[in-house]
């Protein structure tokens, strides 16, 4: 059903369709009250007599209307409309002008690591202020992440959200899974409850495939994809192929990404708000907070990780070694939220003991109130297996007496008969029941060199110094620390005090023509930052969402830091056609090209006076400047035929000149009558009475004379 030009709720005009989703589409409108573009999702009529797609829309609407955050598309109004096949409901919602990541991926390819966390972490702080409504999201994909033309961040489509405190309705009771597969969380396959973690899973997905170009699990259904997401391990973004990060940015992508892709949901971030700090550390190239714990339990494996490594040739180098790997990983050891040592409660020679959930059936109603199953595997001393990607958490926090184990073992199979003196000393000192000092490393960003160093070395840290440009902290003072300020690391560690090496020059690159995500990246190659003001202006030369001009132009010779702002086509402007017809056609033609048409006119037969406007087209509604308006003009060549029954033949004559006939005279036919009182009266015409009629056509009439009448009628 077409439509285009239909009037909602007395204000809302609505133009082409932007988007079709599965219960609704999305129309471009014209909110005409107050003079702005608009977005209005209608649901789909056939949907509209399903009581339970009605229910899912009228809760859409309801859930979105709670949310005014500026990382999410907004909800103006609600209402009901009858195209004709009954009542309809629908959304009127923000316009958002730009792209979806799902059409930037397939446009550009993956994103570089900073965009990639700035934009993730935009969509965190939407998804936390949702969170805090009592609103989980459900459907958190590149397709409902937009990016605007100025670069700003929208998360839209709450087609499928789910009030926290709602557990209970009947419409979720009759689907156990909504959501797409590919970013579909574990719980939520095994048809569990979802809560506000399901929603960190999906942006783990998402930050995954828009870094990687790939999702993190693919199949050739969506039943094989959610079954993967419950017992595979994702392949560490960083490892895969194309993947050009050297070891402090994979190890930052890939501890983000497989903490918010934790199987267990006690194993991800505790909210979207601390992931939303991890992905802006990605942004600005500084170490998230998750790689702590990811370092750690790279430890805790099979020593095939960085720590396990290190932890593992130490010993092979001798006891002492060993010992002091060992006392080093585990002294890293910290837990997730409050980066204290975490407990050591279990006997490092203790057997271990953990287990699995039971694996339920994708789809199925979750029975483990009823029956819980779990299975339990004891691991002996040394034997534990090494955990797989994305198990980096659970497995951190419940196998650490296997980490002594296994460093015990390996340090007397190589040391012999001395190992026996080793091992003895190994249980006099136990590095675990001696953890080192944790020590809170000190701010100090704008100290001179030498007193940064000076207090680091003071609070007992073995200090590297390093110099990076900087336009805002004066050459010679300390511009930041890694580990960074306040956080909290063993006593002893070495500690890089970064220092500013002052303002670095840098030549300005071309932007025209670039989008927004990839002007930052090519600002922040150079050192360059792009301004967070972006001015719009319509072009008809430069497409939707490029840049049309910058500042400083290309070329010039700037300091490292400087903001660089640029003006972004917004395409063509859409300008409102004015209500032309009833105008004559020159006052019509002046009007639509003073707007900015271009005119096109088609002349019909009317007996509408020569060159008035019968019709405009699109008229009154929003179209691209520049474009044609068709105007429907009359010829003027017309006029309608009155009725001449009953009138004598000199009398029509002015009656049909007043009508707007041309013609030369009226053509006369006798009809035979003995009716003396119809003498020289009409009985008939033609044309008929009523009818359209060329100015200039012939018109007959048949008069009454009196006779014998030959024929009957006309």
């Amino acid at each position: 059903m077409d439509l285009t030009n239909a009037v909602l709720g007395g204000r809302y005009r609505l133009g082409a369709v932007i988007g079709t989703g599965g219960m609704s589409d999305v129309y471009a409108a014209t909110d005409e009250l107050l003079g702005r573009d608009v977005a209005v999702k209608m649901m789909r009529a056939d949907l509209a007599r399903d009581d339970t797609f009605l229910e899912r829309f009228r809760r859409e609407a309801k859930n979105a209307a709670k949310l005014n955050h500026h990382a999410i598309v907004a909800v103006y109004d609600t209402g009901q409309t009858d195209p004709g096949s009954g009542s309809v409901p629908y959304i009127v919602m923000e316009r958002v002008h730009g792209s979806t990541l799902r059409e930037i991926l397939r446009d550009s390819g993956p994103l570089p690591l900073p965009e990639a966390g700035r934009i993730m972490a935009e969509v965190c702080r939407a998804l936390s202020f949702s969170h805090e409504a009592g609103i989980i999201h459900r459907d958190v994909k590149p397709a409902n992440i937009m990016i605007t033309n100025t670069g700003a961040v929208k998360v839209m489509d709450f087609g499928i959200a789910r009030a926290l405190s709602d557990s209970t309705s009947a419409m979720t009771q009759t689907s156990a899974v909504i959501g797409t597969a590919q970013y579909l969380s574990p719980e939520q396959a095994r048809g569990r409850s979802a809560d506000a973690r399901s929603d960190l899973y999906a942006a783990g997905c998402v930050l995954y495939e828009i870094t990687t170009g790939r999702p993190p699990f693919s199949g050739e259904s969506p039943f094989s994809v959610a079954f993967q997401h419950v017992q595979d391990a994702p392949t560490p973004p960083s490892s895969l192929p194309g993947m050009h990060l050297d070891a402090r940015q994979s190890l930052a992508l890939d501890s983000v990404t497989l903490t918010a892709m934790a199987k267990d949901p006690s194993d991800r971030y505790d909210s979207a708000a601390e992931m939303a700090d991890d992905l802006q550390a990605l942004a600005e190239n500084r170490m998230p907070l998750a790689a702590v714990n990811y370092e750690d339990a790279e430890v805790s494996g099979d020593g095939t990780g960085p720590g396990g490594a290190r932890a593992a040739g130490a010993a092979a180098a001798g006891l002492a070694g060993g010992v002091a790997g060992a006392h080093d990983a585990a002294s890293r050891r910290r837990d997730r939220r409050t980066g204290e040592p975490a407990p050591q409660n279990a006997p490092q020679n203790a057997p271990q003991t953990h287990s699995e959930p039971a694996t339920t059936v994708f789809g199925a109603p979750d029975t483990r109130a009823a029956s819980t199953r779990r299975e339990s595997a004891t691991v002996p001393a040394g034997g534990a297996s090494s955990p797989g990607p994305g198990e980096y958490r659970r497995h951190s926090r419940r196998r650490r007496g296997a980490v002594t184990a296994v460093v015990t073992v390996v340090a007397l199979a190589l040391l012999g008969v001395g190992g026996v003196v080793g091992y003895n000393a190994l249980q006099s000192t136990d590095p675990l029941e001696t953890p080192a000092t944790q020590v809170t490393v000190p701010d100090v960003k704008g100290m001179s060199q030498s007193d940064a160093v000076n207090l680091l070395e003071d609070a007992g840290f073995d200090v590297d110094v390093t110099e990076v440009p900087d336009a805002d902290i004066e050459r010679g003072l300390a511009v930041r620390t890694d580990p960074v300020a306040a956080s909290s690391v063993p006593q002893g560690s070495k500690i890089t005090v970064v220092i500013s090496s002052g303002k670095e020059i840098t030549e300005v690159p071309d932007l025209t023509g670039m989008t927004t995500v990839r002007a930052q990246q090519a600002l922040a190659d150079v050192g360059l930052k792009l301004r967070s003001e972006v001015s719009e202006q319509s072009s008809d030369t430069v497409r939707a969402g490029q840049i049309i001009s910058q500042s400083p132009g290309q070329g010039s010779q700037v300091s490292k830091g400087t903001e660089v702002a640029i003006t972004v086509s917004t395409g063509t402007e859409d300008v409102r056609v004015p209500t032309v017809s009833g105008q004559d056609l020159e006052t019509a033609r002046a009007n639509l090209e003073g707007a900015g048409f271009a005119v096109s006119v088609e002349m019909v037969d009317s007996a509408e006076p020569e060159n008035k406007v019968l019709a405009a087209e699109n008229e009154g509604t929003q179209q691209p400047k520049g474009s044609t308006v068709t105007l429907t003009v009359s010829r003027g060549n017309q006029f309608l035929m009155p009725d001449l029954s009953g009138q004598t033949i000199d009398a029509v004559t002015g009656e049909l000149r007043d009508a707007g006939w041309t013609g030369s005279g009226v053509r006369r036919e006798d009809v035979r009558t003995l009716d003396p009182l119809a003498i020289d009266k009409i009985v008939g015409q033609s044309p008929t009475a009523g009818t359209l009629v060329s100015k200039d056509a012939t018109v007959t009439v048949r008069v009454n004379v009196l006779g014998l009448p030959t024929t009957p009628g006309f």
